[in-house]
């Protein structure tokens, strides 16, 4: 393969890369934002002074959290409902972590590529230095493209993640609080004895 098909092959990957953690990190970043949105209202709506904020958007993924949320307000089972309430703050936590995973991936990509592409033209033009310049100087271009691209998420979501998983956790636990404080001030309904024979 010529330096010139290797590195059109290697951006095209991390260019794929980039475009999965896109997708990934906007779906993921949605799902927490709505969540923080629901539980937050939820909160809200709650308070006695009558404030009310506006509801989030309608959308599938509304109805899907509004029906995850109601199955924990009528779960029957405590533990059950509580690991439940447990995926929604390790979702959250996740969301930075993902975001660096991905940064780092194309960041590494970009460097692989290079180092590769150094490889290759050693292995190919062992003694002629001036031959392993063209090369090498077109296997650069894999590491400027991971460094752009990883700048560009950074810059995109860097922010927003860190914003939205601390605003998600933190209505988590204030309206886990409030359901559990719920739950343990309700009557106990107690089985009627059987009669005695």
């Amino acid at each position: 393969m010529n330096s010139i098909g290797f590195t059109i092959a290697a951006l095209a990957l991390i260019a794929g890369v980039f475009a999965t953690a896109l997708v990934l990190l906007s779906r993921e970043l949605q799902y927490v934002r709505l969540l923080a949105d629901y539980l937050g209202y939820a909160e809200v709506d709650r308070e006695p002074e009558g404030k009310k904020s506006g509801k989030p958007p309608a959308s599938l993924l509304t109805e899907s959290i509004r029906d995850e949320v109601n199955g924990v307000l009528a779960a029957a089972e405590p533990a059950w409902a509580q690991k439940q309430v447990r995926g929604w703050q390790m979702r959250a936590q996740r969301l930075e972590a993902a975001l660096a995973f991905w940064v780092d991936l194309l960041r590494q990509l970009g460097l692989l590529f290079t180092v590769v592409g150094l490889g290759l033209s050693l292995a190919i033009n062992p003694g002629n230095v001036t031959d392993l310049l063209q090369p090498l100087g077109l296997a650069v271009w894999t590491t400027v493209a991971g460094l752009a691209l990883s700048l560009v998420l950074t810059t995109r979501y860097g922010m927003r993640v860190a914003v939205w998983a601390d605003t998600c956790e933190k209505n988590i636990e204030a309206w886990d609080s409030r359901r559990r404080a719920a739950n343990a001030a309700a009557p106990v309904e107690t089985a009627p004895e059987a009669p005695e024979a």
